[in-house]
């Protein structure tokens, strides 16, 4: 049976059509690689600005999150674009324990602001980061949490990723 407020698809995060967006960061605002550079090239360099800003002025650490506008992502129906804090800087390492409690929090967060859906990607699965089937079982893992309160996409352009995630949605039904 196939669960209704859960949605995957293989494809573009820069198509969310939802209230919320998650997606990751790291604590020095760097916007150069991956995800991040190409939601930069797509939104415009108003969210690297809005990112830079509250950077600056707030003390930043791995396992944070915070939010700025939608900027362009808000003609595709996004109120909030939520940042997980990851890394100290693109080029760094960061683990599965940092990616689960992070993706936990931000769920919290994102329920609490009364969001009713949410997109989500691969949060640290850019190649040479970890491993997409690992961070793929956390991410399902918060989800099932969380399918009653909220409708939820889960939206990656990474094959194996999307793979694993319908595998273990398929299997906890």
């Amino acid at each position: 049976m196939k669960d209704v407020n859960i949605k995957v698809i293989l494809g573009d995060i820069l198509y969310p059509k939802s209230e919320a967006l998650i997606i990751e960061a790291n604590t020095k605002g760097i916007m150069s690689r991956g995800l991040l550079n190409r939601i930069i090239k797509f939104e415009w360099k108003i969210t690297k600005k809005q990112v830079k800003k509250i950077i600056s002025e707030n003390e930043i650490k791995i396992g944070d999150i915070f939010t700025t506008d939608p900027g362009k992502f808000k003609r595709r129906g996004v109120i909030q674009v939520y940042h997980c804090v990851i890394k100290r800087l693109p080029s760094d390492y960061t683990s599965l324990n940092i990616v689960e409690k992070v993706i936990r929090k931000v769920f919290k967060q994102v329920i609490d602001d009364y969001m009713n859906s949410v997109t989500i990607c691969g949060i640290g699965i850019e190649p040479g980061d970890l491993d997409p089937r690992s961070v793929a079982r956390i991410v399902c893992e918060v989800c099932n949490i969380h399918k009653h309160d909220i409708k939820i996409k889960i939206i990656d352009d990474n094959r194996e990723f999307i793979n694993e995630v319908n595998k273990i949605l398929k299997n906890s039904n």
